[in-house]
């Protein structure tokens, strides 16, 4: 709960993409204000958790969340977005987190059934138990080497429980369902008193995937072919030229994946992101997976930029699990506020984490006393340089821009001679 003008309010924090926003969103929201008085969002920018881009820009997206009661929008950086559930839902609870005043992190699920989801994140891959006793069946047969092996093949821990479930019981959890083990997962290791809460996903709406296609696209997944050909082209001169490729260092990124994708690089590279997505998807990759790394190899995200979401705590046990210790969140070296309302100004006040809400050079001043290095760093000529990490949001948005622009679409040389 947070003080404010001597009253105690309570605050509801919801991980959301509204791509696009729907009716199912405004369900949400109305059932986040019967629990809190302030409402915060944590929300992907310009791309999405699919490895596509949104379909509408993330101001948009905004206005519509606190048209309909948000208080508070903050965007979830890139490298998260364009990651594997596990830190997506870590990097979002660990903002919510570290704001230090959310009550409820409230979320949709089928199983609707936050016991059940509770069970389910509890499970310890390390312990010698053979078997998960759930209300929606008994899996035996051994279950931690085959979590093992389906970590190994790449597969996230709630993606590999949901693959056993579905494979001994009539029940499966659905991408919503994974999400909310890893929210979960996230708050029960670290010992947070964020309290989950789950709310029931109806099927009386349209899926968003069905409003999506409804929607006429500007920007497509094909949008970003020439500057990912261009870039993959420049990863095999490297190779032929000092027997690198540079793509090794590319956040997601594995040494099979790097060959298939040299190996699918030719002269005559004039592939579509899509084409040789699909190209490239097995058994054991998704198609998420592929595209979520071709725009990090876009972005130049690479794995030392990802920062650890977690430091250990010596000393402490996390709850439902035997042997693992609380892991603590590391704190945020800023937030970016996409916005606000006018109720939520007092709300503001009493965020202790840096704020950036504009990249324009006069908000640098006001930014840089509470900012950390090696975030924003002064040059010998007195101006301020963000960081690769930062420029990589920027670009990211830059980009988005630029292809929403048809006369800039229309010459494509343009698209792979920015700035790169």
């Amino acid at each position: 709960m947070v003080k404010i003008d001597g009253k105690l309010h309570k605050v509801v924090g919801i991980v959301v993409e509204c791509n696009p926003f729907h009716k199912g969103h405004i369900r949400l929201l109305e059932e986040c204000k019967n629990k809190g008085d302030f409402i915060v969002a944590i929300m992907s920018g310009n791309y999405v958790q699919r490895g596509e881009a949104s379909v509408y820009d993330k101001y948009k997206r905004t206005n519509e969340l606190l048209k309909h009661g948000a208080s508070l929008v903050i965007e979830l950086p890139i490298e998260y977005v364009l990651s594997s559930a596990k830190f997506f839902a870590g990097a979002s609870v660990q903002i919510l987190n570290n704001l230090g005043f959310i009550d409820y992190l409230i979320f949709g699920s089928k199983i609707n059934d936050i016991d059940e989801l509770n069970r389910i994140a509890a499970i310890n891959i390390d312990e010698d138990n053979d078997k998960l006793n759930s209300t929606i069946g008994t899996i035996k047969n051994n279950i931690k080497p085959k979590i093992k092996q389906l970590l190994k093949e790449g597969k996230s821990y709630a993606a590999s429980i949901s693959k056993i479930i579905s494979e001994n019981t009539d029940k499966k959890l659905t991408p919503n369902d994974i999400l909310a083990v890893e929210y979960i997962r996230a708050i029960n290791m670290t010992g947070s008193k964020i309290e989950p809460l789950t709310i029931k996903r109806k099927n009386d709406l349209p899926t968003a995937s069905a409003l999506r296609e409804k929607i006429k696209k500007k920007i497509t997944c094909d949008s970003f072919s020439d500057i990912l050909n261009y870039k993959l082209l420049l990863a095999k001169n490297n190779k032929e030229l000092s027997g690198c490729s540079n793509l090794s260092s590319i956040y997601l990124m594995t040494k099979d994946m790097e060959n298939a994708i040299l190996n699918s690089i030719s002269l005559n590279n004039n592939i579509s992101f899509t084409k040789r997505a699909m190209a490239l998807k097995t058994k054991n990759l998704t198609l998420a997976y592929i595209k979520r790394l071709f725009f990090n190899i876009i972005f130049n995200i690479k794995k030392v930029d990802v920062a650890p979401i977690y430091e250990e705590v010596k000393g402490t046990k996390s709850k439902g699990s035997i042997n693992n210790g609380i892991k603590k969140f590391k704190k945020n070296n800023y937030i970016r506020i996409l916005g606000f309302n006018k109720i939520c100004s007092s709300l503001l006040k009493k965020i202790k984490i840096p704020m950036l809400m504009s990249f324009a050079p006069s908000s640098y001043k006001d930014f840089i006393s509470k900012y950390k290095k090696p975030s924003v760093i002064k040059n010998k000529k007195g101006e301020y340089i963000l960081s690769p990490i930062l420029r990589k949001n920027i670009f990211a948005s830059d980009l988005y821009y630029h292809l929403s622009d048809e006369k800039f679409c229309e010459s494509k040389r343009q698209i792979v001679t920015i700035s790169l």
